[in-house]
Protein backbone atom coordinates (compact mmCIF):
# COMPACT_ATOMS: atom_id res chain seq x y z
CA UNK A 1 0.00 0.00 0.00
CA UNK A 2 1.54 3.37 -0.97
CA UNK A 3 0.74 4.83 2.43
CA UNK A 4 3.77 2.98 3.74
CA UNK A 5 6.01 5.52 1.98
CA UNK A 6 7.50 7.16 5.08
CA UNK A 7 9.17 10.00 3.15
CA UNK A 8 5.76 11.24 2.02
CA UNK A 9 3.66 10.37 5.05
CA UNK A 10 5.94 11.05 8.00
CA UNK A 11 5.01 13.56 10.73
CA UNK A 12 7.01 16.41 9.21
CA UNK A 13 5.73 16.20 5.61
CA UNK A 14 2.15 15.61 6.77
CA UNK A 15 2.35 18.59 9.12
CA UNK A 16 3.70 20.71 6.27
CA UNK A 17 0.91 19.44 4.04
CA UNK A 18 -1.94 20.30 6.41
CA UNK A 19 -0.54 23.78 7.03
CA UNK A 20 -0.41 24.37 3.26
CA UNK A 21 -4.03 23.35 2.70
CA UNK A 22 -6.24 26.38 1.96
CA UNK A 23 -7.97 27.89 4.97
CA UNK A 24 -11.75 28.05 4.98
CA UNK A 25 -12.89 31.67 5.47
CA UNK A 26 -14.78 32.48 8.66
CA UNK A 27 -16.02 35.91 9.70
CA UNK A 28 -13.80 36.56 12.72
CA UNK A 29 -10.64 34.91 11.41
CA UNK A 30 -11.08 36.81 8.13
CA UNK A 31 -10.95 40.08 10.08
CA UNK A 32 -7.35 39.27 11.05
CA UNK A 33 -7.67 40.82 14.49
CA UNK A 34 -6.17 37.90 16.44
CA UNK A 35 -2.40 38.10 16.05
CA UNK A 36 -0.81 34.62 16.20
CA UNK A 37 2.06 33.80 18.52
CA UNK A 38 3.75 30.41 18.21
CA UNK A 39 5.21 29.38 21.55
CA UNK A 40 7.38 26.46 22.65
CA UNK A 41 5.38 26.07 25.88
CA UNK A 42 1.90 24.74 26.64
CA UNK A 43 0.76 27.68 28.75
CA UNK A 44 1.00 31.45 28.89
CA UNK A 45 1.07 33.75 31.92
CA UNK A 46 -0.93 36.97 31.78
CA UNK A 47 -0.79 39.85 34.22
CA UNK A 48 -3.62 42.31 34.90
CA UNK A 49 -2.83 45.81 36.07
CA UNK A 50 -5.43 48.58 36.06
CA UNK A 51 -7.63 46.52 33.76
CA UNK A 52 -4.92 46.05 31.13
CA UNK A 53 -3.66 42.53 30.53
CA UNK A 54 -0.13 41.85 29.36
CA UNK A 55 2.21 38.90 28.98
CA UNK A 56 4.79 38.16 31.63
CA UNK A 57 8.13 37.79 29.80
CA UNK A 58 9.76 34.38 30.01
CA UNK A 59 13.39 34.08 31.07
CA UNK A 60 15.76 31.09 31.19
CA UNK A 61 15.29 28.83 34.21
CA UNK A 62 17.27 30.08 37.19
CA UNK A 63 17.53 33.59 35.76
CA UNK A 64 15.93 36.40 37.76
CA UNK A 65 13.41 38.54 35.96
CA UNK A 66 13.31 42.31 35.89
CA UNK A 67 12.71 43.76 39.37
CA UNK A 68 9.13 44.92 39.89
CA UNK A 69 7.96 47.07 42.76
CA UNK A 70 5.55 45.16 44.96
CA UNK A 71 3.00 47.96 44.82
CA UNK A 72 2.87 47.94 40.99
CA UNK A 73 2.64 44.21 40.47
CA UNK A 74 -0.68 43.08 39.08
CA UNK A 75 -2.58 39.86 39.40
CA UNK A 76 -1.10 37.00 37.37
CA UNK A 77 -2.96 34.07 35.87
CA UNK A 78 -1.69 31.11 33.88
CA UNK A 79 -3.71 29.88 30.89
CA UNK A 80 -3.26 26.50 29.26
CA UNK A 81 -3.52 26.29 25.51
CA UNK A 82 -6.41 24.13 24.32
CA UNK A 83 -5.91 20.77 22.63
CA UNK A 84 -8.05 20.20 19.51
CA UNK A 85 -7.45 16.76 17.95
CA UNK A 86 -9.37 15.16 15.07
CA UNK A 87 -9.09 11.57 13.85
CA UNK A 88 -9.93 9.77 10.63
CA UNK A 89 -8.93 6.52 8.93
CA UNK A 90 -7.59 5.64 5.49
CA UNK A 91 -8.24 1.95 4.91
CA UNK A 92 -6.61 -0.20 2.31
CA UNK A 93 -10.02 -0.72 0.69
CA UNK A 94 -10.40 3.06 0.26
CA UNK A 95 -7.84 3.00 -2.54
CA UNK A 96 -8.05 -0.59 -3.72
CA UNK A 97 -8.61 -0.81 -7.50
CA UNK A 98 -8.94 2.96 -7.76
CA UNK A 99 -6.78 5.39 -9.67
CA UNK A 100 -6.89 9.16 -9.96
CA UNK A 101 -8.58 10.67 -12.99
CA UNK A 102 -6.35 10.58 -16.08
CA UNK A 103 -3.57 8.69 -14.35
CA UNK A 104 -2.40 5.10 -13.91
CA UNK A 105 -0.60 6.02 -10.69
CA UNK A 106 -2.57 4.70 -7.71
CA UNK A 107 -0.14 6.46 -5.35
CA UNK A 108 -1.64 9.75 -6.49
CA UNK A 109 -5.04 8.50 -5.42
CA UNK A 110 -3.71 7.65 -1.96
CA UNK A 111 -2.18 11.11 -1.63
CA UNK A 112 -5.44 12.65 -2.76
CA UNK A 113 -7.43 10.59 -0.25
CA UNK A 114 -5.13 11.64 2.58
CA UNK A 115 -5.33 15.31 1.55
CA UNK A 116 -9.13 15.12 1.40
CA UNK A 117 -9.30 13.73 4.92
CA UNK A 118 -6.75 16.26 6.22
CA UNK A 119 -8.79 19.06 4.63
CA UNK A 120 -11.97 17.83 6.34
CA UNK A 121 -10.24 17.61 9.72
CA UNK A 122 -8.68 21.05 9.25
CA UNK A 123 -12.09 22.52 8.44
CA UNK A 124 -13.52 21.17 11.71
CA UNK A 125 -10.61 22.65 13.67
CA UNK A 126 -10.97 26.01 11.91
CA UNK A 127 -14.66 26.03 12.77
CA UNK A 128 -13.73 25.33 16.39
CA UNK A 129 -11.19 28.17 16.36
CA UNK A 130 -13.92 30.54 15.16
CA UNK A 131 -16.06 29.37 18.09
CA UNK A 132 -13.19 30.03 20.51
CA UNK A 133 -12.54 33.48 19.03
CA UNK A 134 -16.15 34.57 19.41
CA UNK A 135 -15.95 33.44 23.03
CA UNK A 136 -12.74 35.40 23.51
CA UNK A 137 -14.36 38.53 22.05
CA UNK A 138 -17.21 38.15 24.54
CA UNK A 139 -14.70 37.40 27.33
CA UNK A 140 -15.81 33.82 27.98
CA UNK A 141 -14.45 30.87 25.98
CA UNK A 142 -16.73 27.83 25.91
CA UNK A 143 -16.16 24.16 25.21
CA UNK A 144 -18.19 22.35 22.54
CA UNK A 145 -20.88 21.45 25.09
CA UNK A 146 -21.13 24.99 26.47
CA UNK A 147 -18.93 24.39 29.52
CA UNK A 148 -16.88 27.52 30.34
CA UNK A 149 -13.17 27.00 29.66
CA UNK A 150 -11.81 30.52 30.20
CA UNK A 151 -13.67 33.46 31.72
CA UNK A 152 -11.25 36.35 31.35
CA UNK A 153 -13.45 38.81 33.26
CA UNK A 154 -14.00 36.42 36.16
CA UNK A 155 -10.33 35.43 36.39
CA UNK A 156 -9.23 39.04 36.76
CA UNK A 157 -12.24 40.45 38.60
CA UNK A 158 -13.26 42.71 35.71
CA UNK A 159 -16.73 43.74 34.51
CA UNK A 160 -17.68 43.96 30.86
CA UNK A 161 -19.04 47.32 29.77
CA UNK A 162 -22.56 47.40 28.31
CA UNK A 163 -24.10 50.27 26.35
CA UNK A 164 -27.88 50.41 25.88
CA UNK A 165 -29.06 51.97 22.64
CA UNK A 166 -32.66 53.10 22.33
CA UNK A 167 -33.24 52.05 18.72
CA UNK A 168 -37.03 51.83 18.98
CA UNK A 169 -37.61 55.49 19.77
CA UNK A 170 -38.19 57.77 16.79
CA UNK A 171 -36.50 60.67 18.55
CA UNK A 172 -33.32 58.66 19.19
CA UNK A 173 -30.15 59.86 17.51
CA UNK A 174 -28.12 56.80 16.50
CA UNK A 175 -25.11 58.92 15.56
CA UNK A 176 -25.03 60.40 19.06
CA UNK A 177 -25.21 56.94 20.65
CA UNK A 178 -22.30 55.81 18.46
CA UNK A 179 -20.26 58.86 19.50
CA UNK A 180 -20.95 58.28 23.19
CA UNK A 181 -19.92 54.60 23.06
CA UNK A 182 -16.75 55.24 21.04
CA UNK A 183 -15.75 58.14 23.28
CA UNK A 184 -16.18 56.06 26.43
CA UNK A 185 -14.12 53.17 25.00
CA UNK A 186 -11.44 55.44 23.52
CA UNK A 187 -10.77 56.96 26.94
CA UNK A 188 -9.46 53.53 27.98
CA UNK A 189 -7.20 53.19 24.94
CA UNK A 190 -4.00 54.47 26.52
CA UNK A 191 -1.16 53.79 24.09
CA UNK A 192 -3.03 51.17 22.09
CA UNK A 193 -3.53 52.28 18.46
CA UNK A 194 -7.13 52.04 17.26
CA UNK A 195 -8.15 52.98 13.72
CA UNK A 196 -11.81 52.06 13.90
CA UNK A 197 -14.28 49.62 15.40
CA UNK A 198 -16.00 46.41 14.36
CA UNK A 199 -19.55 45.83 15.54
CA UNK A 200 -20.58 42.17 15.29
CA UNK A 201 -24.37 42.30 15.26
CA UNK A 202 -27.23 39.91 15.77
CA UNK A 203 -29.72 40.21 12.87
CA UNK A 204 -32.17 42.01 15.16
CA UNK A 205 -29.59 44.61 16.21
CA UNK A 206 -28.45 45.10 12.62
CA UNK A 207 -31.99 45.72 11.41
CA UNK A 208 -32.74 48.09 14.27
CA UNK A 209 -29.71 50.20 13.30
CA UNK A 210 -30.02 50.30 9.50
CA UNK A 211 -33.79 50.80 9.48
CA UNK A 212 -33.86 53.51 12.13
CA UNK A 213 -35.16 56.71 10.58
CA UNK A 214 -31.91 58.56 11.32
CA UNK A 215 -29.87 55.86 9.54
CA UNK A 216 -31.97 54.55 6.64
CA UNK A 217 -30.88 57.17 4.11
CA UNK A 218 -27.22 56.75 5.12
CA UNK A 219 -27.49 52.97 4.80
CA UNK A 220 -29.10 53.17 1.36
CA UNK A 221 -26.40 55.53 0.10
CA UNK A 222 -23.71 53.23 1.46
CA UNK A 223 -25.25 50.21 -0.22
CA UNK A 224 -25.62 52.05 -3.51
CA UNK A 225 -21.96 53.01 -3.33
CA UNK A 226 -21.03 49.42 -2.47
CA UNK A 227 -22.76 48.18 -5.62
CA UNK A 228 -20.82 50.75 -7.65
CA UNK A 229 -17.49 49.92 -6.00
CA UNK A 230 -17.67 46.16 -5.70
CA UNK A 231 -20.77 44.97 -7.52
CA UNK A 232 -22.67 43.46 -4.58
CA UNK A 233 -24.65 44.37 -1.48
CA UNK A 234 -23.86 41.27 0.59
CA UNK A 235 -21.92 43.34 3.11
CA UNK A 236 -22.37 45.11 6.38
CA UNK A 237 -22.53 48.83 6.88
CA UNK A 238 -19.88 51.43 7.63
CA UNK A 239 -20.63 54.66 9.44
CA UNK A 240 -18.60 56.97 11.70
CA UNK A 241 -15.58 54.68 11.51
CA UNK A 242 -17.68 51.72 12.70
CA UNK A 243 -18.11 48.65 10.54
CA UNK A 244 -21.34 46.83 11.34
CA UNK A 245 -21.17 43.13 10.43
CA UNK A 246 -24.08 40.74 10.82
CA UNK A 247 -23.08 37.62 12.77
CA UNK A 248 -26.05 35.29 12.91
CA UNK A 249 -24.42 31.92 13.50
CA UNK A 250 -25.47 29.88 16.52
CA UNK A 251 -22.86 27.30 17.53
CA UNK A 252 -23.78 23.89 18.89
CA UNK A 253 -22.59 25.03 22.33
CA UNK A 254 -25.28 27.71 22.30
CA UNK A 255 -22.69 30.46 21.82
CA UNK A 256 -24.02 33.31 19.72
CA UNK A 257 -24.49 37.03 19.67
CA UNK A 258 -27.80 37.26 21.47
CA UNK A 259 -30.87 38.62 19.73
CA UNK A 260 -30.95 42.41 19.97
CA UNK A 261 -27.28 42.63 20.95
CA UNK A 262 -23.93 43.36 19.34
CA UNK A 263 -20.28 43.23 20.35
CA UNK A 264 -18.09 46.27 19.65
CA UNK A 265 -14.34 45.69 19.40
CA UNK A 266 -11.41 47.81 18.20
CA UNK A 267 -9.55 47.27 14.94
CA UNK A 268 -6.00 48.15 13.97
CA UNK A 269 -4.70 47.30 17.43
CA UNK A 270 -1.36 45.78 18.38
CA UNK A 271 -2.00 44.11 21.73
CA UNK A 272 -5.75 43.69 22.15
CA UNK A 273 -6.17 40.24 20.59
CA UNK A 274 -3.76 37.31 20.60
CA UNK A 275 -4.04 33.68 19.55
CA UNK A 276 -1.36 31.59 21.21
CA UNK A 277 -0.30 28.20 19.86
CA UNK A 278 1.43 25.39 21.75
CA UNK A 279 3.42 22.51 20.19
CA UNK A 280 1.71 19.20 19.55
CA UNK A 281 1.73 16.53 22.24
CA UNK A 282 4.13 14.36 20.26
CA UNK A 283 7.79 13.46 20.75
CA UNK A 284 8.71 15.19 17.48
CA UNK A 285 7.26 18.52 18.69
CA UNK A 286 8.81 18.63 22.17
CA UNK A 287 10.65 21.91 22.81
CA UNK A 288 9.97 23.16 19.28
CA UNK A 289 8.19 26.33 18.22
CA UNK A 290 4.51 25.63 17.67
CA UNK A 291 2.82 25.35 14.31
CA UNK A 292 -0.86 26.19 13.82
CA UNK A 293 -1.67 22.62 12.69
CA UNK A 294 -0.07 19.20 13.01
CA UNK A 295 -0.79 15.92 11.26
CA UNK A 296 0.46 12.38 11.79
CA UNK A 297 -0.49 8.75 11.17
CA UNK A 298 -0.35 5.39 12.91
CA UNK A 299 -0.81 1.96 11.27
CA UNK A 300 -3.96 -0.05 11.93
CA UNK A 301 -3.64 -3.65 12.99
CA UNK A 302 -2.86 -6.30 10.39
CA UNK A 303 -1.88 -3.74 7.78
CA UNK A 304 -5.50 -2.64 7.25
CA UNK A 305 -4.60 1.02 6.75
CA UNK A 306 -3.73 4.05 8.84
CA UNK A 307 -5.24 6.17 11.56
CA UNK A 308 -4.78 9.87 10.76
CA UNK A 309 -4.67 12.61 13.36
CA UNK A 310 -4.80 16.35 12.86
CA UNK A 311 -4.50 18.73 15.78
CA UNK A 312 -4.12 22.34 16.77
CA UNK A 313 -3.35 23.75 20.20
CA UNK A 314 -4.61 27.34 20.24
CA UNK A 315 -5.80 29.81 22.84
CA UNK A 316 -7.32 33.12 21.70
CA UNK A 317 -7.36 35.82 24.36
CA UNK A 318 -8.76 39.31 24.73
CA UNK A 319 -5.92 41.22 26.37
CA UNK A 320 -7.71 44.58 26.53
CA UNK A 321 -11.14 43.77 28.00
CA UNK A 322 -11.67 47.49 28.62
CA UNK A 323 -11.72 48.11 24.83
CA UNK A 324 -14.53 45.65 24.12
CA UNK A 325 -18.17 46.07 25.08
CA UNK A 326 -21.68 44.75 24.51
CA UNK A 327 -24.36 46.87 22.85
CA UNK A 328 -28.01 46.23 23.69
CA UNK A 329 -30.91 47.52 21.61
CA UNK A 330 -34.14 48.54 23.30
Amino acid sequence: MPLSNESQYGVKPMTEAINKLPATPTIIRSLGIFKPEYLDTTSVVVESKEGVLSLVPAVPRGTPGEPVATTSRGKRESFEMLHLPKHDIVRADDVQNVKSFGSDNKAETVAGKVNDKLADMKFDIEYTREHLMLGAIKGKILDADGTPLVDIYDRFGLTRKTFTWNLSGESSNVGKMIDDAVTALSKKRGGEPVNGWYVLCSPEFMQAVIYHKTMTALYERYQDGKVYREGDTNVGFKHKNLEFIQYDHVFESGLQIKAGEAEIIPKGTRKTFREYFAPADTAAAVNTKAKPYYASREPLGHGKGYDLEAQSNPLPLLLRPDLAATLKAT
